[in-house]
């Protein structure tokens, strides 16, 4: 269900994945009454030119600035629009929604994020109740310990009314979105496949009762696999979708490590359980305790308190994103060639 103007959309998906450009770059064409059409039908001396005004004017960095100018002139073909156009058909067939950054219906949630994706790509949907989450992750391979805690966190968060967001991951993230489902909840996956090559395969069986009462959301195209790098960027959209992240398990080499990161980043509380002595799954729990002063549950009675200090982020949330949305309405700029 693809809201904006196919023709645009496609126009949108070359200049940001083909060339790619920068979001702030993409941003910056709009807010100056350019079309992404119109962008396309630039010749090859306009292209370069847009690109160095609004690295001079407004000092953003860019790299590879003959490479996406030649990508420009190179990948203009009739083919690679088709094929673009063949993706956005596919999903379609498939209910899947593509949007981009400028899209009315792209997830406000992702806005304020460091850096928000350009395109995004969710099936289910996203509800304004799901302002009010919290990400739920942890180790693939957790103790029966971990088990058991991010059964209960997860159950009693959403008793509180809150949507859970995990990474769709064996292991502690199953669980966390498994038992938010089972208890009449909302969960939100976030993958780093495509959301009609789903990883892992095992998870197939949660797809219907999640979409609908919930959402699947990925970066990537609908058939893409999942890779190194998308399973560890995707976590600064787990992180961001929640309002804290709880950590149950996980090792000094977890890939949990990347979500930890990025919640330091937007300035998401780190919540963890009472690790129960010196093992190999204690690792991150002890970090986020000795090492980051993070709120450790002991017990399930102690959620009732920290759902308290989420709420008073979220209202915090929205007041910031009030400010942005009305900084971006005020902002006014020209360009010259």
């Amino acid at each position: 269900m693809i809201t904006l103007k196919e023709s645009s959309l496609v126009d949108y998906i070359f200049l940001s994945r083909e060339i790619p450009l920068p979001l702030k770059y993409l941003m910056y064409i709009r807010k100056n009454k350019y079309s992404f059409n119109e962008v396309m039908n630039f010749s090859e001396k306009q292209f370069r030119s847009i690109i160095l005004s609004i690295k001079s004017n407004y000092k953003i960095p860019i790299r590879n600035i003959d490479e996406k100018v030649s990508n420009f002139v190179k990948k203009k073909s009739k083919n690679l629009i088709n094929e673009i156009q063949i993706i956005l058909n596919i999903c379609k067939e498939n209910k899947i929604s593509c949007y981009s950054f400028f899209d009315k219906n792209y997830p406000t949630l992702l806005r304020t994020l460091k850096l928000p994706p350009k395109l995004i790509f969710i099936k289910g949907e996203i509800k304004p109740q799901d302002y009010k989450a919290v990400a739920i992750i942890g180790t693939r391979k957790p103790t029966e310990y971990g088990k058991e805690m991010a059964r209960k966190i997860s159950i009693r968060f959403t008793e509180l009314g809150f949507t859970i967001v995990s990474g769709f991951a064996r292991g502690v993230d199953t669980i966390a979105m498994e038992s938010a489902l089972e208890y009449g909840g909302r969960a939100i996956g976030v993958i780093a496949s495509g959301i009609l090559n789903l990883y892992p395969k095992e998870n197939n069986r949660l797809v219907e009762k999640l979409i609908n009462n919930g959402a699947l959301i990925s970066e990537k195209y609908p058939y893409k696999s999942v890779d190194k790098k998308a399973l560890q960027i995707r976590n600064r959209i787990t992180s961001g979708l929640g309002l804290g992240n709880v950590i149950i398990e996980g090792n000094r080499f977890s890939g949990t490590l990347h979500q930890l990161k990025y919640g330091d980043q937007q300035g998401k509380p780190a919540i963890t359980v009472q690790p129960i002595g010196n093992y190999e799954q204690s690792f991150i729990p002890n970090k986020i305790i000795n090492e980051k002063g993070g709120v450790i549950i002991k017990e399930v009675k102690d959620i009732d308190f920290i759902a308290e200090m989420l709420l008073n982020s979220l209202n915090k949330r929205k007041q910031k994103e009030e400010f942005e949305r009305k900084k971006s309405i005020n902002q006014v700029n020209l360009f010259k060639f």
